[in-house]
């Protein structure tokens, strides 16, 4: 009866030490995915050139953006999923004239807004977990 007891107590203990060491390896796991930074992670695109439609003679837009997010993880998936973004920027601007550009251009916060909801939505369409956080346009250039 005692040898029993010594058994079924170290049977217990053993279990309580394979649970414990299992709980915390899915506790690191968990938080080494989503390791947010405080300072924000920046991804530069490369330069996006694409023509548009002028009046009698091609236009073209040049842009650089820069993509932003507190996930390290996010910034990594950015070197996959470029070609799917920057497909997105061609779908977003290959219907707009050289003037609907010019003009959507003088309110650079509002395209913003509108590639990031682009880009987020391209980006969950495509089962990417990671979002963005902001896109920022640094240069712009229209001919």
């Amino acid at each position: 009866m005692n040898k029993a007891i010594v058994v079924l107590l170290a049977l217990v203990v053993a279990g309580a030490g394979a649970a414990g060491y299992f709980w915390l390896q899915l506790n690191q796991s968990s938080t080494q995915t989503e390791e947010i930074s405080v300072k924000p992670l920046f991804h530069p695109m490369e330069k996006f050139v694409m023509s548009v439609s002028g009046d009698p003679t091609s236009r073209y837009l040049v842009l650089e953006l820069t993509l932003v997010s507190h996930k390290a993880d996010t910034i990594a998936a950015l070197n996959e999923a470029t070609p799917l973004l920057r497909n997105a920027l061609v779908e977003h601007f290959a219907r707009q004239s050289h003037l609907e550009v010019k003009l959507a251009m003088q309110q650079v916060a509002e395209v913003q807004s509108e590639l990031l909801a682009r880009f987020n939505q391209t980006l969950l369409d495509n089962k990417y977990e990671q979002q963005l956080d902001k896109v920022l346009i640094t240069n712009i250039f229209i001919q």
